[in-house]
């Protein structure tokens, strides 16, 4: 399959296999989602995924299917893996099975994804504040100083949303090493940067890596998850996921984006591609101050005195999604653009500097 998918790229041109718009035209850059994927691939291979499978019949129960090729392509047993319906399913199930009890904690390390605290508070727990360092570098010296009797679990994204960085590898290992609580390291855009863990944390009785394929596959649509561990501790969250929650298709589907692992991988260097060419692009306006990212997605700072929602709402007025991050502790006046085709970076690129000259001359 892969050479013949292969070869039809090779044949196959234009917008219908290589468009980024949403149905209503717009140019979507706010969401992370990988749009240099190749379309007509993906639908080759999801038009697979669904001959193999009977949709009237229930789906392999907690997702064993997709579970069974993850474990086999990182070398780790089928109980050390545990599949959901998107990432967002897993950290419900932490935030029940841990921190469900009245007085729970759990750290954050802010900025960071916000849905940490929804499912912390969801759950009845509540999460203790634990800043980057300027350079939004993490702290394991902070961190650890900031467990109390109460911190069961401590979050740590890397790389991180939304800054794009990603942590310093003997760091995080220290604050798994010395805290005595459960570490769950979000890897959701790890195929975008140096290293992972994914493949020595069940080493650790302690430490939970959370992977999707939602960035780096372009699979945002089917939700599918998944996070590595220990066994004694996936034990406890399987316990507490209902049996049918990944669906037929995803599963298969997951199969198959292992199989093509090598199509998928030049995806990922054209995203790291165009990463370095937007950097580069928003590094020349002037009083920008854009940084270094390990993600699909580029932090920046606006221009002293430029408003980030200002800019954001003119930026949606010209068709151009983005997320406006100045609301985040550290990140005042900041912007998350996600990292798309060299055509739409370049409207964007065009729509940013118009949206700045315009709020320049309030």
């Amino acid at each position: 399959m892969v050479d013949r998918l292969r070869e039809i790229l090779g044949e196959k041109k234009g917008k219908e296999a290589y468009s980024t718009l949403s149905r209503e035209g717009r140019v979507r850059m706010g969401l992370n989602e990988n749009l240099l994927v190749n379309r007509f691939f993906s639908d080759t291979l999801m038009a697979e995924a669904i001959k193999r499978v009977d949709v009237r019949e229930y789906p392999p129960p907690k997702g064993w299917v997709a579970a069974s090729a993850i474990a086999e392509s990182l070398g780790v047993w089928e109980d050390e893996v545990l599949i959901g319906n998107g990432s967002d399913e897993i950290l419900d199930l932490i935030a029940k099975v841990f921190l469900s009890s009245e007085g729970r904690e759990a750290i954050v390390v802010d900025p960071t994804f916000e849905m940490y605290k929804f499912y912390t508070s969801i759950a009845g727990g509540r999460t203790r504040q634990v800043l980057t360092t300027g350079d939004f570098d993490l702290s394991a010296d902070s961190i650890l100083s900031a467990i109390g009797d109460s911190t069961k679990v401590i979050f740590i994204c890397s790389p991180n949303n939304p800054t794009g960085k990603q942590f310093n590898r003997d760091e995080v290992l220290r604050v798994v090493e010395e805290s005595g609580r459960l570490v769950v390291l979000d890897e959701a855009y790890v195929d975008f940067a140096p290293y992972s863990l994914s493949g020595e944390c069940t080493q650790y009785e302690n430490l939970l890596v959370l992977r999707t394929f939602s960035k780096a596959f372009g699979m945002a649509g089917l939700r599918a998850g998944y996070c590595v561990g220990n066994a004694r501790l996936l034990k406890w969250l399987r316990a507490a996921q209902s049996p049918f929650s990944v669906n037929s298709v995803a599963q298969e589907m997951v199969r198959l984006v292992i199989e093509n692992r090598k199509v998928y991988e030049a995806f990922i260097r054209q995203v790291i591609e165009e990463r370095n060419y937007l950097l580069a692009e928003l590094e020349m306006l002037s009083g920008v101050d854009a940084y270094e990212s390990d993600a699909n997605f580029i932090l920046f700072r606006l221009p002293p005195g430029i408003e980030s929602g200002s800019v954001v709402r003119r930026l949606g007025e010209d068709g151009i999604d983005v997320r406006d991050r100045g609301g985040l502790p550290l990140l005042e006046n900041c912007v998350r653009v996600t990292v798309s085709t060299r055509e739409n970076n370049l409207k964007f690129i065009d729509s940013l500097r118009k949206a700045i000259s315009e709020e320049g001359k309030k």
